[in-house]
């Protein structure tokens, strides 16, 4: 998405970013300064029909300035895409067969926001008043009852070192492009290496919590399959894998979704699309101002670099999963083509099966599963792909909650329903890896 001098420059975006690293915040209520506002935004759902309808909607894309939400633009298929109301009568002369998703993208910014700040409210009560203790409030249920500062969670994972030390410590992939650590708590102690991490792509705040939910599961061990998983296997955890854009999405722009680099004017790599397997194939844009863009070349951005040395780096990897949100899916390789891989069908195809079949007898909500190109659509350069060309066995991308009523905005109140469903999946991914 291309920034407009109406609504902030490309350096007040930088600026906001960088002012609000974890070294000049302290934990408090999420930040109130969002300048790009989205009035009169639609989220449109396209069906595109015909070969057509699928050539007019790629010609006019830029000039309509589109954001895709979601990225199957094919013919069949249907993408959601954020329209500006400036740009409707333009949209509507392509007579395409849509419906509208959100009506005021910023409606429910705004809500989003109303209803966090009353559970922030709460927080910080109960933080003071837990002042003799103030790390309580990071090990609480209620943490996952709200949405939370880039500030928090740093509080959050440093408080869960500290209270289990013994199956708990700390590290860092690497430092952003502004310089934040790629933070992450490791668990367990076993020979066989598990990396995962949420908020590859910055928007998508359900997928920090959901993350900390997975991790707070294996610290807690109320499962009584977790200690024999602490045995098993080593969990590399990684909440916020893009730092950068998540602090801009407190800051100046709840839409970003690529890190913070500049690139022809425009802010952001999308480091989903500049992994090294398939880099510049097709499902990813050479346009800087796309939220697709893929970078100038593979492994331009540092935040994909540092995961891609951190999992080279570890023997045993037998399962890596990039969290994101949404669409309701848990996918497999390939992204860049539309053959999977050899063991597609022997292994990968039923183990995601499986999974989506134990989340959905939780609460009743479908995901579906496959691999990625022939699921979703075409997505070069992507980290699962990257992922299983090192031999990772189980390299997995997986769209949360929910298929488009909310999108980015989902509300906090699915948080905990949104973790219990993936840990139940994570669950028999974890005891069907064969290792």
């Amino acid at each position: 998405m291309r920034l407009s001098l109406t609504q902030i420059s490309l350096t007040a975006v930088v600026a906001l970013s960088v002012l609000f690293s974890s070294s000049t915040v302290t934990v408090s209520a999420a930040p109130a300064i969002r300048p790009v506002k989205y009035d009169g935004h639609r989220v449109i759902r396209i069906n595109i029909q015909n070969q057509a309808q699928l050539d007019a909607l790629t010609a006019h894309e830029e000039s309509l300035k589109l954001d895709y939400f979601t990225h199957y633009k094919v013919v069949g298929g249907n993408v959601d895409v954020r329209l500006a109301p400036e740009h409707f009568a333009e949209f509507q002369t392509l007579n395409l067969d849509y419906n509208v998703q959100i009506d005021n993208l910023q409606a429910t910014i705004d809500q989003e926001a109303q209803e966090n700040d009353v559970y922030q409210a709460k927080f910080d009560k109960a933080r003071k008043s837990n002042a003799r203790n103030p790390g309580q409030v990071f090990i609480a249920a209620d943490w996952f009852a709200g949405y939370h500062t880039y500030a928090e969670h740093q509080t959050w994972l440093s408080t869960q070192i500290s209270t289990y030390p013994t199956i708990a410590s700390s590290f860092s992939a690497g430092n952003s492009f502004q310089g934040r650590p790629q933070a992450g708590i490791k668990i367990g102690s076993g020979p066989n290496h598990v990396v995962f991490h949420g908020t590859q792509h910055s928007r998508e705040w359900i997928t920090t919590m959901v993350t900390e939910w997975l991790a707070d599961q294996l610290l807690k061990g109320t499962d009584t399959r977790v200690a024999g998983y602490l045995k098993k296997y080593t969990f590399h955890i990684i909440p916020i894998m893009n730092p950068d854009g998540f602090v801009i999405t407190q800051t100046s722009n709840r839409m970003h979704r690529k890190n913070a680099q500049v690139n022809g004017g425009c802010i952001g790599t999308d480091t989903n699309r500049n992994w090294g397997k398939g880099w510049g194939s097709p499902g990813a844009s050479t346009n800087p101002c796309a939220d697709d863009y893929r970078g100038p070349s593979a492994f331009s951005s540092p935040e994909a670099l540092n995961i891609a040395n951190y999992l080279k780096a570890l023997p045993n990897v037998a399962l890596y999963i990039d969290i994101h949100s949404y669409s309701q899916l848990i996918m497999t390789p390939w992204g860049y083509s539309a053959t999977p891989p050899p063991n597609y069908n022997s292994f990968l195809k039923p183990l995601v099966k499986g999974a989506a079949n134990a989340l959905a007898a939780v609460n009743g909500v479908q995901f579906t599963s496959g691999d990625i190109y022939n699921t979703i659509y075409p997505a070069s350069g992507n980290s699962a792909d990257y992922a299983y060309s090192i031999s990772v066995k189980a390299p997995l991308a997986v769209e949360l909650r929910d298929t488009g009523r909310y999108g980015f905005q989902l509300p906090a109140n699915q948080i905990v329903p949104s973790g219990k469903e993936f840990w139940a999946a994570f669950g028999y991914i974890l005891d069907n890896l064969g290792v």
